[in-house]
């Protein structure tokens, strides 16, 4: 797998091997970053279930200037770091070995708000809509322009209606659905 675009571009990345992690695959990544691309200039970005540690990557390639990924994978974690020290080791990257679930409301205490959210979890394991649940009880972790994208399963349940999310867009490609929510007083159809 290789970054898709901007200063990082076409270097090639590891991925943990199994089936513990998914990899998102080139075309699916390359619509939800010209997706989420006018929020990543000096951006804060989390990301949730981060496997290899792609969205982070993309995201700093693109203009991110701070990256918390969480995964409870020690393969992936390691990998994560590996691929951080190989392409990108001067930018402000943080990988967190924990729970998600656990991990956010700390998160939300410890650490100022986030510009870009991404909850891609493992599918069938009834992960999104409680992380959804979490980023909505936490406020403090959203912006007033925040983007959370969101991926899942197609047929999988997920609201699209929150307290301090409101939902802006569905894409679909093929089995996997990428909702996107941001604050209601600023959320604007072409999110």
């Amino acid at each position: 797998m290789r970054i898709i675009a901007g200063k990082y571009k076409n270097r090639a990345i590891a991925t943990p091997e199994g089936l513990n992690t998914r990899p998102l695959l080139t075309r699916i990544r390359k619509s939800l970053f010209d997706t989420i691309q006018p929020y990543l200039e000096g951006a804060r970005v989390l990301d949730c279930f981060s496997g290899s540690g792609i969205v982070a990557l993309e995201s700093f390639s693109r203009g991110a200037s701070y990256v918390l990924s969480i995964d409870a994978d020690s393969a992936a974690v390691a990998i994560a770091k590996g691929n951080h020290k190989k392409i990108c080791p001067d930018e402000d990257y943080y990988v967190l070995r924990s729970d998600v679930l656990k991990a956010l409301p700390n998160i939300a205490r410890m650490q100022p708000p986030f510009d870009v959210i991404g909850v891609m979890p493992p599918f069938g394991k009834n992960l999104t809509i409680k992380t959804m649940e979490l980023i909505d009880d936490n406020p403090s972790l959203l912006k007033p322009d925040t983007v959370v994208f969101v991926q899942k399963e197609e047929g999988e349940e997920l609201p699209l209606e929150w307290t301090h999310l409101e939902h802006v867009r569905t894409k679909k490609y093929g089995r996997n659905v990428f909702e996107y929510f941001m604050p209601p007083e600023t959320g604007e159809e072409n999110a």
